[in-house]
């Protein structure tokens, strides 16, 4: 029989333009879920008894032959049929007139859309394996340095001290948010679009929720329209989700950059990822050079993948209800955002690994750097009773004085304050020693004790629940890996039954 596709008509000039050879490219990543999609659609067909066990075999047969070859990088898409038909027509080149059923019931439209959700999910899952190791190691460095003492910023200038842990531990809680919304798109999005045809549904006895369980989808996609206009949504959901993950990983690597300049000096960079002399890391004329090159390009990732969700959003914008060809663009950048957020994350972990904390210049800091001012006002107040307002201006004038004059915070002694204070007609009663012990960094840590305090207790308590916190996402991981699996799984077996209870047939 006459492949329907080889009827002779003018040549379209447009076709290079609309089937790319970068669209061609993208569909080659995909091309092996829609092997599936497909597989699972005949299956269902021969369910609905649409075609016969024989014919179901047969085309089968040639399907697994085919996701072969995609293996081995022997399928080709033909730029003028596009990634659908040129599946199409290899499965009639190999079966003859029967591979024309594959196609009842179903359109392009939800071909693509149930292939690109295959992909998809399968590519979020792979995030999140690639981000936990990154987790586990901000969890480490948290609770490897819950004293190890370190100045806190506002503004860019001293605040108060904290603790390299507890820095770790800021930057851990704000990934998993961040991977909680990554994983809260998965699950908003995870419906099987299969049988929504073109965007109206279909007389053909479908059953979808057959095709549901077998793709390892949690529901049916119910209404044709909303699942074949939501083509583009779902990629901008798991942009918005990485451009989250990317927002909190840039803020860190620029903490990083920081800390790391001989200015701050308080970490250095393991010589995995950063070496003097080298041609990449190093400088080519300043031999001292050690180049922080991989921060800066953690950092750059970001507004990237943030940009290529604006793109998504803005290609989006004003399309009407049902299929339209402006949706596949968004292939492109999902693609980049997903590569580069991998890439970033896989990076960003070996960074963590390999850092270098200087501890003593870090507590040579918070001692030189007048941020334990507060924390000594807060003790004054505490033990007069004066209003810490008061107290703060009676401190403050003090500390400003000793700035000026070039005086340490240790090296300011209490009768300074008791005449400071005397002025605004308050007696107070203070030792040197108790503004020594006051302003003990280590002491000033434990004495912060509420929730999420810096104190080793309070460190403790929100390792505890963070660390739960990392579990749940690899529970999460390995439930979703289970259902992809398990569905997998039952496709196999139920292929496999089908072409050996038809062998003698085919």
């Amino acid at each position: 029989m006459k492949n329907i596709n080889q009827t002779k008509k003018t040549a379209l000039t447009t076709a290079g333009y609309i089937v790319s050879e970068k669209q061609i490219s993208l569909d080659m990543k995909m091309v092996s879920f829609d092997v599936q999609g497909t597989i699972v659609h005949v299956l269902m067909l021969n369910k609905q008894k649409v075609i016969n066990n024989k014919n179901t075999a047969i085309i089968l047969k040639a399907l697994k032959e085919i996701g072969q070859e995609i293996k081995n990088n022997k399928f080709v898409i033909d730029p003028d049929k596009g990634a659908q038909l040129s599946l199409e027509a290899k499965i009639i080149e190999k079966v003859g007139e029967i591979g024309y059923s594959v196609h009842t019931g179903r359109s392009r439209n939800d071909q693509v859309m149930v292939t690109e959700m295959l992909y998809l999910k399968q590519e979020i899952i792979d995030v999140i394996k690639i981000i936990i190791p990154a987790l586990e190691t901000l969890y480490n460095l948290a609770k490897n340095n819950i004293k190890t003492i370190m100045p806190g910023y506002t503004h860019m200038q001293p605040a108060k001290p904290t603790s390299f842990g507890q820095w770790s531990l800021s930057y851990l809680k704000a990934l998993n948010r961040s991977v909680s919304i990554l994983i809260n798109y998965f699950e908003q999005y995870n419906l099987n679009p299969l049988g929504a045809c073109e965007s109206y549904g279909t007389s053909w006895p479908l059953d979808r929720e057959f095709t549901t369980k077998l793709l390892g989808f949690s529901q049916v996609w119910e209404i044709p329209q909303d699942a074949i206009s939501s083509r583009g949504f779902v990629q901008l959901g798991y942009l918005t989700g990485l451009g989250k993950i990317c927002l909190v990983t840039s803020k860190l690597a620029q903490d990083l950059l920081l800390f790391n300049t001989f200015e701050y000096g308080m970490i250095g960079l393991g010589d995995e990822v950063a070496q003097r002399m080298h041609p990449i890391t190093g400088s080519s004329v300043m031999a001292q050079k050690k180049n922080p090159d991989v921060l800066e390009l953690i950092r750059s990732t970001a507004p990237q993948v943030i940009g290529y969700a604006n793109i998504v959003a803005n290609i989006l914008d004003s399309l009407p209800m049902g299929y339209n060809r402006d949706s596949r663009e968004v292939k492109e950048y999902i693609d980049l955002g997903l590569t580069k957020t991998k890439a970033m994350i896989k990076t960003l972990e070996k960074v963590l690994t390999t850092i270098k904390i200087d501890k003593k210049k870090m507590l040579d800091a918070v001692e030189g750097n007048y941020s334990l001012t507060t924390d000594l006002a807060d003790f004054i107040s505490h033990k007069s009773g004066v209003g810490y307002r008061l107290i703060y201006k009676i401190v403050g004038q003090v500390v400003d004085e000793a700035i000026n004059n070039g005086k340490l915070l240790k090296e300011v002694k209490a009768k300074e304050i008791i005449n400071k204070a005397a002025a605004f007609d308050i007696k107070l009663q203070l030792t040197d020693k108790e503004i020594l012990k006051t302003i003990d960094p280590q002491t000033i840590l434990e004495k912060r004790k509420h929730i999420g305090g810096s104190s080793s207790q309070s460190m403790n308590e929100s390792l505890n629940k963070v660390k739960k916190e990392i579990k749940d996402i690899g529970y999460w991981l390995k439930n979703q890996t289970k259902v992809s699996e398990k569905a997998k799984e039952k496709v196999d077996v139920l292929v496999k039954n089908l072409i050996n209870n038809n062998e003698s047939n085919l």
